[in-house]
């Protein structure tokens, strides 16, 4: 077994392999492998010169004290059902750790797998149980553009640091969930829950958490220390363990899905 960077001719069978271990939708492939696709930072392991697993080590950033610093975040870390249990994963998450002197980061499918390979969860955010509501409301969700969620994503996460989002990154999140948002607050859905809630200040919370309501929502994931989680006094917010970094400077630091 080879384990290597991809090349610009691994393309097809990059592709391949994603779409069949993780029966990806067509669109969603043919965007990412259209955008994301870097091959220095993808790290592939060959049998018999055919890639069987393979991991892409996104080139971002974070920010922690009003600063950015370089980071890798794993995204496609897949690997044939005939070949695994080989140990082949953690060999290429050891090489991709190797290949960088900054933190590798990335939102887990299977936590104990990463746990054993030598990764820490950095943050938790609180789950709460949200109220229905019979009150009429006349709140209409907005459209935000994408550096208005990200001015209200980079106030929100200030105080402890998260991942960078570029415009492409917000684009892949938008598409992915459903969004629902006032001025300077938004919400990503996910069935009835908001699984990400973000918020500058106590009046866009409370706008944002009527907006939930009339939707129907039922749960409501925010930071410890956001302004939503001030409106839920009553409720003792259940973790909700986010993304993790084998890097113990990026504790505290918020770790979601994206690409």
């Amino acid at each position: 077994m080879i384990i290597e960077r991809a090349k610009q001719s691994d393309f097809q069978e990059l592709k391949q392999l994603w779409s069949i271990v993780f029966d990806e939708q067509p669109d969603f492939l043919e965007h990412f492998f259209s955008t994301r696709i870097f091959y220095d930072h993808i790290f592939v392991a060959r049998v018999e010169d055919k890639i069987v697993s393979a991991l892409h080590a996104l080139p971002i950033s974070y920010h922690k004290g009003g600063m950015e610093y370089p980071c890798s975040y794993i995204v496609g870390a897949a690997t044939y059902k005939e070949f695994r249990k080989r140990g082949i994963m953690s060999k290429l998450l050891e090489a991709t750790k190797q290949a960088y002197d900054h933190p590798i980061t990335l939102f887990p499918a299977v936590r104990p797998f990463y746990e054993s390979n030598g990764y820490f969860t950095t943050s938790n955010v609180l789950s709460f149980d949200l109220k229905s509501s019979t009150a009429e409301t006349m709140i209409e969700s907005e459209v935000l553009s994408f550096e208005e969620l990200n001015a209200i994503y980079t106030k929100a996460t200030a105080k402890d640091g998260a991942l960078v989002r570029d415009e492409k990154a917000w684009e892949f999140l938008t598409e992915g969930y459903q969004t629902l948002a006032v001025a300077g607050a938004y919400a990503f859905l996910s069935e009835e829950k908001a699984v990400e809630t973000m918020a500058k200040d106590i009046q866009s919370s409370e706008a944002l958490l009527r907006l939930l309501q009339a939707h129907g929502i039922t749960t409501v994931q925010t930071l410890p220390d956001s302004p939503i989680a001030s409106l839920f006094p009553n409720q003792k917010g259940v973790p909700i363990p986010m993304g993790m970094s084998t890097d113990v400077t990026l504790q505290g630091i918020y770790i979601s899905e994206q690409y």
